[in-house]
């Protein structure tokens, strides 16, 4: 069982300086074994939202794009060859230092600033199967660029924020939970958890 702990913090006043290691341990040594957890924002860490200023024309490359692109405090060129890039877009930055799966494939690659083509790029701008987001936002096109116009958030906004993909997933093994039908869901954890931390 799959447990979101933004979701239980709807349900219980968990402690200021909790960690989800120290939930995992006590949820273990006290009620149901836990597998794990993970944090879907890690694997978005250091990208942000752009907001395309300026497109033209890259001159030594005819499937490729120069593209201005406002961060937040400010303005980066980023070559790109995406086929559906448009003035005031809202798109996924990857920055120098962030790490992307080239076309989807392959290993994460972690960005550097770089030349293509001679002319200079930082970071990427990305689809969404390179960022491993391919199942929420799939590409109806080759060299489809994921829009993210619809969020209405300001550029440099971090992407997880953006997307509310900043929680905690902690994994239950449902095997220590069968003979607890009363934690088979969040509100049962959340009791558990009130419980453990003597908390509301």
């Amino acid at each position: 069982m799959k447990i979101s702990l933004h979701w239980l913090k709807e349900y219980v006043a968990l402690p200021d300086n909790i960690t989800p290691d120290q939930i995992a341990y006590d949820l273990t040594m006290t009620t149901v074994e836990v597998q794990g957890h993970e944090s879907q924002a890690e694997s978005l860490a250091h990208m942000v939202v752009g907001r395309i200023a300026e497109l033209r024309q890259h001159p030594n490359a005819d499937r490729l794009r120069i593209v201005q692109t406002d961060v937040g405090k400010e303005t980066k060129q980023i070559v790109c060859g995406g086929s559906n890039l448009v003035e005031g877009m809202l798109v996924a930055v990857a920055p120098p230092g962030a790490k992307v799966r080239w076309h989807g494939e392959g290993e994460l690659v972690e960005l550097k600033e770089t030349k293509l083509r001679g002319e200079p790029s930082w970071g990427m701008i990305c689809a969404s199967d390179e960022i491993g987001l391919g199942e929420q936002f799939p590409a109806a096109a080759e060299k489809e660029i994921v829009d993210l116009s619809a969020f209405k958030v300001a550029p440099g906004t971090p992407l997880a924020d953006a997307l509310e993909l900043n929680d905690i997933i902690i994994e239950i093994d449902n095997k220590s939970l069968t003979n607890r039908p009363d934690l088979w869901g969040h509100y049962g954890i959340a009791r558990e958890l009130a419980a453990i931390y003597q908390v509301p």
